[in-house]
């Protein structure tokens, strides 16, 4: 039998899906303005901009796209000269991406639309409510992982 609290969950996972999927929407929306084809192409440069290369398993669980996504991702990703790869010398079945110096004048260049994008998206919250929500969801993410 169905709780009121099991409807309460129910109804927080369908608001944290709706919120992702805005909140996809208007990235993507940035993501076009400055020539990138998708949201994730923006979060490859930003894991790689934090690294000086990952694996391509790495992208991939860090997207959470599937490895046949992923793929086609930095396949694209490479014609754009956004990025390089190379098979790791210790591991030949295991892809090295590197982020190549347009993709980091890119990812400079998306930066004031990044943080215009965000300020207006979580404009709604406080300062303490946008710490509570942070430290939420980060409970929650590392549970589910």
């Amino acid at each position: 039998m169905e709780t009121s609290k099991d409807k309460q969950i129910g109804a927080v996972v369908l608001d944290v899906i709706r919120t992702a999927n805005l909140l996809e929407r208007l990235g993507g929306q940035y993501a076009s303005k400055v020539g990138l084809g998708s949201v994730q192409q923006y979060m490859i440069l930003s894991m790689l901009d934090k690294s000086d290369s990952l694996t391509m398993s790495d992208l991939r669980q860090n997207t959470l796209v599937t490895k046949q996504a992923i793929t086609g991702l930095i396949e694209r990703m490479k014609k754009q000269g956004y990025i390089n790869t190379k098979k790791d010398s210790n591991d030949r079945r295991r892809t090295i991406v590197e982020m190549t110096s347009y993709g980091r004048e890119l990812l400079e260049f998306i930066h004031p639309e990044r943080i215009k994008g965000n300020r207006e998206a979580f404009n709604v919250l406080t300062d303490e409510e946008l710490r509570q929500l942070q430290d939420i969801l980060k409970k929650l993410v590392d549970h589910l992982n």
